[in-house]
């Protein structure tokens, strides 16, 4: 059975003289048996994509862009991000912070 996996979406608004208005989506897009790779676009100021390959199920794929996207990694920090989460030490060891339940 296929799983839909909707992008989320982040809106900063426009703070004078500290930020512009910006919107961050965040995506999945299950790259068959191999895993799947998830993508970060920055709509507005500064404009910017990243994407990363993730092998891994989507289940667990989708709850890792579901935790970007709630603490509002931004895409000079992504690839760091994801790397670190998804390193051998904290996947489906026992007790580490993505055990499968």
């Amino acid at each position: 059975m296929e799983h839909t996996f909707s992008p989320m979406i982040r809106q900063y608004s426009a703070i004078d003289g500290l930020q512009q208005e910006y919107t961050l989506v965040y995506a999945m897009e299950v790259e068959g048996t191999q895993g799947c790779r998830l993508s970060l676009c920055r709509i507005g100021s500064r404009q910017q994509i990243v994407s990363q390959h993730v092998a891994a199920a989507p289940e667990f794929c989708y709850r890792l862009l579901r935790y970007l996207c709630e603490n509002g990694v931004q895409p000079e920090l992504w690839r760091d991000a994801v790397t670190d989460l998804t390193a051998a030490g904290l996947v489906g060891e026992k007790g580490g912070a993505w055990r499968e339940q």
